[in-house]
Parts: C-alpha cells; sequence; structure tokens
C-alpha cells in the first residue's frame, strides 16, 4: 500500500493510505454572496481549489434543498459554512443537526467549518452565541492546545496557525465530551474534536487571502459599525480598524496543510 502525503510547513505529512481516489461529500449549507460567487465561487468550490492536488473526487449537495441523502459509498464529509445562523432553527438544519450529533464512531470522518462546527457543538450539547466580542474576520491566529498539538488534524503544524477567518458567532460552551483543539483570544473555540469521526473547525481552512479580501470590502459597513460597538471613537476609527484588517490579510498554507492531513490521516485510513 503506498504512501500518501500532504506538504505542511515542516515537510511532508507521511500516512498509510489506500490507493483509490477517495469519494468526499461536500454538504452545502448555503451560498455565498452572488458578488463573491462571481469572482471566486460558491462555498464548495474553495473547498474542491484548496484540496485540488489531493486526489479526491467531490459530491455537493446543497442541503436547504437536496437534504442530507444518502451518506453510502463516501470516505468523508465536509460541512461548508453559510450565512445562516444555528439560533435560526431553520427546518433544513434538523437532518443535519441530527446527523452531526450522533454518538458514534461508524460512518464517514467528517469536517465540519464555521456554521457547520458551531451545529456541531449545538448538536452535541454546547452553546452557540453572537460572539461579544464583535465579528472577527480577516488573517487570524489560532493556538493550538495540548491535545491539538497531539491531534492528527494537526500533524506538522506549529503551535501557532496563521488562518483565514469570517463569523460573528461562537461556541460558547463546548459539550463535556468534547476535547478544544485550538483557539484564540476572540474565540476560545476555533477547534475541536469528538472522537475519531468527527472534527470542528471555526477559522476557514478552505479560503484564501483573495477571497477574504473581498469578503472585508463586502461587509465593509457591517464592520465599522460593529468596530463602533466594540468601543471606536467615531467612524473615522471605526475606518481605520477595518483597513487594518484588509492590511493584516495574509497568504498561508496552514489551511490547506489542515485539509490534507484530513484526507490522509482520516479520511484515507477510514478506507484501509
Amino acid at each position: 500500500m503506498p504512501w500518501g502525503c500532504g506538504t505542511g510547513p515542516r515537510g511532508p505529512n507521511l500516512a498509510v493510505v489506500n490507493i483509490a481516489a477517495p469519494r468526499i461529500l461536500i454538504l452545502r449549507t448555503g451560498h455565498t454572496d452572488p458578488t463573491i460567487r462571481a469572482r471566486h465561487g460558491d462555498y464548495d468550490k474553495w473547498f474542491t481549489a484548496a484540496m485540488e492536488d489531493l486526489g479526491c473526487r467531490f459530491t455537493l449537495r446543497h442541503v436547504p434543498l437536496d437534504g442530507m441523502g444518502s451518506l453510502a459509498g463516501f470516505d468523508g464529509v465536509l460541512v461548508t459554512g453559510t450565512a445562516a445562523a444555528v439560533r435560526d432553527r431553520a427546518g433544513w438544519m434538523r437532518p443535519l443537526t441530527a446527523f452531526l450529533g450522533e454518538r458514534t464512531e461508524g460512518g464517514p470522518p467528517v469536517l465540519a467549518v464555521c456554521f457547520g462546527a458551531q451545529l456541531a457543538a449545538d448538536a452535541l450539547g454546547g452553546i452557540v452565541e453572537r460572539n461579544p466580542r464583535g465579528w472577527e474576520i480577516g488573517t487570524v491566529e489560532v493556538k493550538l492546545t495540548a491535545g491539538g498539538l497531539e491531534d492528527p488534524l494537526f500533524h506538522g503544524l506549529p503551535e501557532r496557525l496563521s488562518v483565514q477567518a469570517t463569523h460573528e458567532d461562537h461556541v460558547a460552551e463546548l459539550p463535556v465530551d468534547v476535547i478544544r483543539l485550538a483557539g484564540n483570544s476572540t474565540a476560545a473555540v476555533q477547534a475541536f474534536a469528538w472522537g475519531r469521526r468527527l472534527r470542528a473547525l471555526q477559522f476557514h481552512p478552505e479560503v484564501d487571502a483573495a477571497t477574504i479580501s473581498s469578503l472585508v470590502r463586502l461587509r465593509r459597513a457591517v464592520l465599522e459599525a460593529d468596530a463602533r460597538r466594540q468601543g471606536a471613537l467615531d467612524a473615522v476609527t471605526a475606518r481605520a480598524a477595518v483597513s487594518a484588517i484588509l492590511t493584516g490579510i495574509r497568504a498561508s498554507g496552514h489551511g490547506r496543510a489542515i485539509l490534507a492531513n484530513w484526507v490522509n490521516f482520516f479520511v484515507r485510513r477510514t478506507q484501509a
């Protein structure tokens, strides 16, 4: 059986893999803004572009219209972000919530991102709410916990990661049997794990610097208003705060390395 590798900042991440191309189901939980979609593609395209070198085959389901469907034949499941909020309790969320809340090691491994991570935390008994610290958006630093440093999802990566983020809500409290893998001063829960089956990320490993820059510009008025709520003294200061976010955006390979680790250490291991 051959070795597969995803490249991280410390070199190749080696794992025994199956020769067959893994089948990944993308559960898209909404659409991004039309202007973003026209320039950068929709949520699913962000993943397929970031994972184009990993030898996967992708199938898309738009959950609000298509539902969950069968998971038979899939080696891994990705749950995307969306503009919706867990607190909306929309009807289409119910089957996805039930799936993410299954406390079983059976079935394909799951990687849930942003809204997906929040829905998973909620499904497992955690608390998700509006972050009192306001929006977290742009290139941010997250720090791995002791559990994160040991988790295969972050194999070969440093303790402090540079990643792209965009979210207003956060996981305020994790269920007792969930392991926190990463956090920062804005959102204490940036990544968590349940067993071998589920990994969840508040940040976006699939988003590149160009896309996050476009998202900041799109939301500039919202972010300036948020800066005022967070203590900016006037409109000039609020504009400067958002400009600083744009100036601070940087490309980073950490997100793609995380996706490679998920494929190599979770998806391909279940194929073996």
